[in-house]
């Protein structure tokens, strides 16, 4: 847990409320529910938050999310990992609860599955990884699977290996909005995020050269109508003295 976390779970301790954000229904399309890592979902994506720290699939805070959050929205979960912290038997009907929850509040889920962590528990968490690979799309759920190379080798988790670097918040947002097509804001460029494919650039080929007009002859002197005629050619005699006839 980073100190961030640590300090608002503190702060509940010593018995304040954190506060939920009011959303209206009219203008909300897209939310953020489930723990912690949904918490850091939320901050780089700007999506209205009702994540919270310490929430599982099992229990009644999940449920209790869907129940504050406005209907008929687009809700990204990010729930599962807590989960494998501990046990991971049994969770059917806690999914399922959830799953009922937001379809009675008329919500789009897309299901950010629990990522690959450093603890041992791993494994826990690549179980369950599978469990709602297979459970979920069979309910209309878009699942988003969060265990692939590129996030798990990319140095995106805290100190902690659970929690995650802003960078693995904005892969974890990238990820999720094209998996769900649903476009929204794009996240900041960074090192270990890829950045949208773009279409190769075209060069325009300059205009062909005006083809040159064809070689013509000259055109023949106009006649008065009698044809073309040969011209006449005049010579000039010129009458030099006995003189210079003798120098030549």
């Amino acid at each position: 847990m980073t100190g961030r976390h640590a300090l608002v779970g503190i702060a509940c301790v010593l018995g304040c409320t954190v506060a939920v954000p009011t959303v209206h229904a009219a203008t909300a399309t897209a939310i953020v529910l489930g723990d912690s890592l949904g918490v850091g979902l939320a901050e780089v994506s700007h999506l209205p938050n009702f994540a919270h720290i310490s929430v599982h699939i099992r229990g009644p805070k999940a449920v209790e999310q869907i129940r504050r959050a406005p209907a008929g929205v687009t809700a990204y979960v990010v729930l599962g990992t807590n989960d494998a912290n501990g046990s991971i038997a049994h969770l059917d009907k806690s999914i399922d609860d959830i799953l009922d929850a937001a379809e009675k509040k008329h919500m789009r889920l897309v299901w950010i599955g629990p990522p690959c962590v450093k603890p041992s528990w791993d494994t826990r968490s690549r179980e369950l990884d599978e469990m709602l690979a297979a459970k979920l799309p069979g309910r209309g759920v878009i699942y988003v699977p969060m265990r692939d190379r590129a996030f798990c080798s990319a140095g995106l988790h805290e100190p902690d290996g659970v929690h995650l670097k802003t960078k693995g918040y904005l892969y974890m947002w990238d990820k999720a909005r094209r998996m769900a097509d649903l476009g929204g804001p794009a996240p900041l460029t960074t090192a270990s995020v890829a950045a949208p494919a773009q279409e190769a650039t075209r060069a325009v080929p300059a205009p062909a050269p005006a083809p040159a007009p064809p070689f013509q002859t000259a055109a023949a002197p106009h006649s008065d109508g009698a044809g073309w005629q040969e011209p006449k050619i005049y010579v000039l005699r010129v009458k030099r003295d006995a003189a210079a006839a003798r120098n030549n």
